[in-house]
């Protein structure tokens, strides 16, 4: 039985792989590709937005030639190790566990809709999913066996996971709380655990340079994002429980709260409590204090990521432990039809894109539709008034978000920002002062009727328009402006 779930559980894995590769390079590149796509040609120590490993990983398949299907290699390689690694921890955690444990964890990532589209495309989450998968492991053996090797591969993991995304914060944190609930502070009393702390720090060494000659200005901007709550409602909260609800599955969510139940319980066998607790404090920390920002409406849709991955093999050995119970595969059937639809429909969608059969698509998809050709023409006009004025115009968008698509489809021509926020283009171009001349684009639904504007202390005229149609139906609306210094 235990093989043929190890079969299953691969053939999952390859064939979940395999249409993320088929998928790559028939869809343009969406707001977080591209962005995270620059870093890898703009390489540094660490970046305003995130921590360096999504650029440093990017570089390893730049020289293949940078593209659509390159820059989705590295998540579709990093979304099937950690559908792998979820089935080595189910196996190594629960060893006298349920047989089919690995099976359903690997069922339970490969059936999160977000899950799938991160496998598609590249955010910093992906690495960290594998990195605090690996810790599992390492934290479980050192539990069991307190081995020097395995804290100096769980600093280096924790190190990685750094470098990954700064919510890699909670991580150790988890690993004090199951230690102290485990083995009190005599633990503290060995070499280990401080050669991991110092191997971690060293690990991150490029991202505290990079914060310490930049003001700490990433540091700043991530606490003040995740955790600095203005104002707090209880409306935000709750949509974001029903959206994980249905973003996770339905299935991995109620499994996870029903194994929390459990083990507080003591229905939980002997053998396999301290595994429930190691995973529950690794996965827990990050899922609470991701709920309590969510109350100012500021948390993204793959900010949990972690704690769903670190919580999979969990929810799997509670389902394979309750599937006699008829609701249980009730509840399972339910939520996987209504899963794989999502991620067959949006798969499907993304394919084909018959926007005329289904025209309330149209706003979902409009950050991938028309940047490619408002990118070329942004630099054709740009180009013209280079000839026209002998000067050397920048290009100019009014949002990060935008700057993305017509930096990576403009390459290497310089995009800045007509605003007042910091941020990752400030750093790479600088921003626009009284001596900048720019194109500006924006891709708003229709231009002001004088075809005027006046934008952060320039004066901008409208040039040109362009539409993006797919399928008979209108996407995108772009408008280009030529900006000068208003004084």
């Amino acid at each position: 039985m235990q093989e043929r779930g190890r079969l299953a559980a691969w053939g999952i894995i390859f064939g979940v792989f395999l249409i993320h590769l088929i998928m790559a390079s028939g869809v343009p590149l969406g707001v977080d590709e591209a962005h995270y796509a620059l870093y890898a040609l703009y390489p540094a120590l660490s970046y305003f937005d995130h921590p360096p490993m999504v650029g440093w990983l990017q570089m390893l398949v730049a020289p293949l030639g940078y593209d659509e299907f390159t820059v989705r290699l590295i998540p579709a390689i990093l979304y099937a190790l950690s559908s792998y690694l979820a089935y080595r921890v189910s196996s190594k955690l629960f060893p006298e566990g349920p047989a089919w444990t690995g099976l359903v964890a690997v069922f339970l990532i490969n059936t999160a809709p977000i899950l799938q589209l991160m496998g598609w495309g590249l955010v910093p989450d992906l690495p960290l999913m594998v990195f605090g998968l690996l810790s599992l492991e390492l934290i479980s053996r050192i539990h069991k066996e307190n081995r020097l090797l395995d804290w100096v591969m769980l600093g280096l993991v924790y190190g990685l996971a750094g470098l990954s995304k700064y919510t890699a914060v909670f991580l150790p944190l988890g690993m004090i709380i199951f230690m102290v609930q485990h083995h009190g502070l005599k633990w503290l009393l060995n070499l280990g655990p401080w050669l991991a702390a110092i191997i971690a720090l060293v690990a991150i060494a490029p991202v505290l340079i990079w914060n310490a000659e930049n003001d700490w200005a990433s540091l700043a901007y991530q606490f003040d994002r995740g955790v600095g709550v203005k104002e707090w409602s209880a409306k935000e909260a709750i949509s974001m429980q029903l959206a994980q609800m249905i973003l996770y599955s339905i299935l991995a969510y109620v499994a996870a709260i029903a194994a929390t139940v459990s083990l507080i319980r003591n229905r939980i066998p002997e053998q396999d409590r301290a595994s429930c607790w190691l995973i529950i404090w690794s996965a827990f920390p990050v899922l609470l204090v991701i709920s309590w920002s969510a109350g100012d409406g500021t948390v993204l849709p793959n900010w949990p990521a972690l704690g769903w991955t670190l919580l999979a093999p969990l929810s799997a050995y509670w389902i394979c432990r309750a599937w006699s119970k008829l609701w249980v595969k009730i509840l399972a059937l339910f939520s996987s039809v209504l899963s794989l639809s999502l991620i067959g429909f949006v798969f499907l969608f993304l394919a084909f894109m018959p926007l005329s059969t289904f025209p309330f698509m149209a706003p979902a998809i409009k950050d991938l539709v028309g940047w490619e050709e408002a990118a070329d023409q942004a630099e054709s006009l740009r180009q013209d008034w280079v000839t026209e004025a002998g000067i050397e115009p920048v290009l100019m968008v009014d949002n990060w978000s935008k700057a993305s698509r017509i930096a990576w489809y403009a390459y290497p021509q310089p995009v800045q920002l007509l605003t007042d926020r910091l941020t990752q283009f400030d750093f790479w171009h600088g921003k626009p002062d009284v001596e900048t001349y720019g194109l500006l684009v924006r891709d708003k639904k229709s231009a002001p009727e004088n075809g005027h504007l006046d934008l952060q202390g320039f004066s901008c005229t409208l040039v040109d328009e362009q539409e993006a149609i797919l399928d008979g139906i209108k996407v995108n609306q772009f408008q280009f402006y030529r900006c000068e210094p208003s004084s």
